[in-house]
């Protein structure tokens, strides 16, 4: 089938893109390469450079997808509070952009990757299930939730795309990038551990994580259209094993050999303890969990991965600060 991924220079678009092409698919791949990097972009795919908030529709003509993977997104949920602007125009007109172009061209299937920052705050010390009430409580959170309203209105509206959200969080592996200093708190720890740095921990680092290993969560996303179950259904995908950032950052040292220098710093106003329900995901994507990496293997396998891969250039921030106010000193240096 023709199958158009945005994001696809990113980490989790280079996964969910290379699986694709591994299953025979024509696949057209789409980003700005403003967090992603090309020598992410499996072989086989017809990558074009263009933002998701650009004219589409000559694109979209040429190609035709009948399935789209709209995974293209800036991600930096803390950093959102100080970027609203460009945060709601990269993820909310990206994505009304994206699916009225899919739309226009008779797609049959849209896949979105929200978040579980879509849920805020827990309001208790279970687990968010799909049920849970979402009260986001930051504009990343925000946005996400307003697209997956938007998605769900013009399939309701339209009769089409059939559509399949996830809600991942905190996924990390090979191919993340690690060299931007606002978000990814993994490549962040590893970028420092590499060179033996203090590793930065917001907090007394006591707030707790699923950390979930990319394997899994690719493989869902990339069979979703074509899982019968999953038509029209919002999921959260991800692991179930909590671990501390301060746990983290032991672990993250430990890989590479060096004993955990951490640098506390101010808290930030953020979610204490976020961790999802994968109930209804391990039962409609059984295939995608068989094979499952915990955070400690999956943490060896990103690191080795580093180690063997060039560092980056600092992904600096997206767009000038619209508002400074409770800014983290550590970001302020750098802005």
């Amino acid at each position: 089938m023709r199958v158009l991924v945005t994001g696809v220079a990113g980490f989790i678009g280079s996964h969910v893109a290379e699986l694709l092409v591994a299953d025979g698919h024509d696949v057209l791949g789409v980003d700005d390469l403003s967090g992603g990097f090309l020598e992410n972009v499996t072989q086989g795919v017809l990558f074009k450079q263009a933002s998701v908030t650009d004219d589409l529709g000559q694109m979209f003509g040429d190609f035709r997808p009948q399935i789209v993977f709209h995974l293209a997104a800036y991600a930096a949920e803390g950093l959102s509070h100080h970027i609203p602007r460009f945060n709601y125009e990269n993820n909310i007109v990206g994505t009304v952009n994206v699916l009225s172009e899919a739309y226009r061209i008779g797609c049959e299937h849209f896949v979105f990757t929200s978040s579980i920052a879509a849920y805020g705050h827990p309001t208790s010390e279970t687990p968010f299930d799909e049920t849970t009430p979402c009260v986001p409580c930051d504009p990343y959170g925000t946005a996400k939730l307003a697209c997956e309203y938007h998605i769900k209105s013009v399939a309701e509206y339209y009769g089409g795309p059939a559509y399949t959200i996830f809600r991942p969080h905190n996924v990390f592996g090979t191919r993340q990038n690690i060299s931007d200093p606002y978000r990814n708190v993994v490549g962040i720890f590893m970028a420092r551990a590499l060179h033996d740095q203090p590793l930065p921990i917001f907090g007394d680092g006591s707030q707790t994580r699923s950390f979930s290993h990319i394997g899994a969560v690719a493989r869902a996303i990339a069979s979703a259209p074509w899982v019968p179950a999953a038509q029209n259904e919002t999921f959260n995908i991800g692991g179930d094993e909590s671990m501390s950032v301060r746990e983290l950052a032991e672990n993250v040292s430990r890989e590479f050999g060096v004993t955990p220098k951490l640098e506390f710093m101010p808290p930030r106003n953020e979610v204490q303890h976020a961790h999802c329900n994968h109930v209804l995901a391990r039962s409609v994507f059984a295939d995608a969990y068989t094979q499952a990496v915990d955070i400690r293997s999956g943490l060896r396998e990103m690191a080795e991965y580093v180690r063997s891969h060039p560092v980056p250039p600092a992904t600096e921030c997206p767009a000038p600060i619209e508002i400074s106010d409770r800014l983290p000193p550590s970001w302020a240096k750098r802005l």
